[in-house]
């Protein structure tokens, strides 16, 4: 009877009893029955890699090994991150993984880190200081060329990551290229 009602919770053995113990108790109980994960560990981070990707409208770009579009804020002196707080929130700095000595470059020259004030190590290309981008959902998605409260963001182009992106749009049957940004403010 126990082993049938196990099989129909999803447990394959054994009974789990959670008594009043510590809240680590039960995480860990939890995690030996599959419920949750168990905490990560610093030697079980994966590492901060980059690649080139394509994007339709842009062109080129720099992306994390999951798909993720990266930007740089124009304001940013070479070497240097002014994006914290808020910013930070609504722009995530790429980061090394804990343990991590380097970031990885799947087809990308110049990597490097700068350290934030918090002590994280924030990647580089060319000593441009890298972000996500909240507003990005999804691999593949690039809605942060924008301007708003922090400055201009930008694609970062591999081959010259200081250069500021420009878009080409199809309109009737014909092509224009225009830079990139509008007025979004948070």
């Amino acid at each position: 009877m126990r082993a049938t009602r196990a099989r129909r919770h999803g447990r394959s053995g054994g009974h789990v009893r959670a008594r009043r113990a510590g809240t680590g108790s039960l995480v860990l109980v939890a995690a030996a029955i599959g419920l949750v994960a168990p905490p990560a560990t610093a030697g079980a981070s994966t590492s901060t890699a980059l690649q080139v990707g394509h994007s339709k409208v842009w062109g080129s770009i720099l992306q994390l090994a999951n798909g993720r579009t990266v930007y740089r804020l124009t304001a940013d002196p070479a070497n240097k991150s002014v994006c914290a707080g808020q910013c930070a929130k609504v722009w995530p700095p790429v980061t090394l993984a804990p343990g991590q000595p380097t970031p990885v470059g799947h087809g990308v020259s110049g990597l490097g880190t700068i350290t934030r004030s918090n002590g994280t190590r924030q990647v580089t290309v060319d000593g441009e200081a890298l972000y996500l981008y909240r507003g990005d959902h999804k691999a593949g998605q690039a809605n942060g060329n924008i301007k708003d409260t922090w400055g201009q963001w930008w694609v970062v182009d591999p081959s010259h990551p200081t250069a500021t992106p420009t878009a080409t749009k199809h309109a009737g049957g014909g092509t224009a290229t225009t830079a990139a940004g509008s007025g979004v403010a948070y």
